[in-house]
């Protein structure tokens, strides 16, 4: 066996897949410390996440973690962005702890935040949902102006194409991390959070069919081959659940 040394571009197709077995030292060893951690890696995204009832702990723990990373760094010849650091506590009873507990790490406080990014999701403290839909109503607005757009400079786009694009390009984004953020409704009646959303999907689905009148919403999903959003969101789920 011979030994290759060779730069990979960021943007190589093959790059993402190869940086899964770069870090997966890092992983391992941030698992292997006696404490309740968890450990959400996306290529070079590292989120991490300690479970505890004390918020000092919780900034103590992650001190020790990322002493784990910064030897792990240096054993690899890797550098971690101590600018992009983000600090938040998840919990629905915010005044039971002190949330006024700053992180420091090399010199640096990290104050905590409200709300933070974990890839494309956006999570508040409360792990309530109301800012990530804001984010996918904001995303909708400029998906249909794009399909707009199509549908004015190509000619003849046909109702399966149109479909198509919804479907792949405007209900891909509005369902983004579905099996995190949806919940099934114990009851028949949907919970505003779905409504909000159904409501951009009967948007989407009336200028596919390029119907500027009022439909019957269990018509039009019929017209368009659609499930109700609600629907296919729990089909999402189902599918997570049957891979774990």
């Amino acid at each position: 066996m011979q030994q290759v040394n060779a730069d990979i571009l960021q943007r190589f197709f093959i790059s993402s897949i190869l940086f899964l077995f770069f870090n997966a030292s890092l992983i391992e060893k941030c698992e292997a410390l006696e404490i309740k951690i968890e450990v959400l890696d996306f290529i070079n995204d590292i989120n991490i996440l300690i479970y505890d009832k004390i918020t000092e702990s919780i900034c103590k723990s992650l001190s020790q973690a990322h002493n784990v990373c910064a030897k792990w760094a240096w054993t690899h010849d890797a550098t971690f962005a101590s600018e992009k650091y983000e600090l938040t506590h998840f919990t629905r009873k915010s005044k039971r702890f002190n949330m006024t507990v700053s992180l420091c790490i090399e010199n640096l406080i990290i104050k905590l935040k409200s709300n933070i990014q974990v890839l494309e999701a956006q999570l508040n403290m409360k792990l309530q949902w109301d800012l990530h839909l804001r984010q996918i109503e904001a995303d909708y607005v400029i998906k249909m102006l794009i399909l707009s757009q199509l549908e004015v400079f190509i000619w003849r786009v046909t109702f399966a194409k149109a479909r198509q694009i919804y479907s792949a390009m405007i209900r891909l984004k509005m369902t983004f991390k579905a099996s995190i953020w949806h919940q099934r409704d114990k009851e028949e009646k949907l919970s505003s959070t779905k409504w909000r959303l159904e409501t951009l999907q009967n948007q989407a689905l009336h200028h596919v069919i390029n119907v500027f009148r009022k439909v019957n919403i269990e018509t039009l999903k019929v017209e368009t081959y659609t499930f109700l959003l609600h629907v296919h969101l729990n089909k999402l789920q189902n599918q997570v659940t049957l891979r774990s």
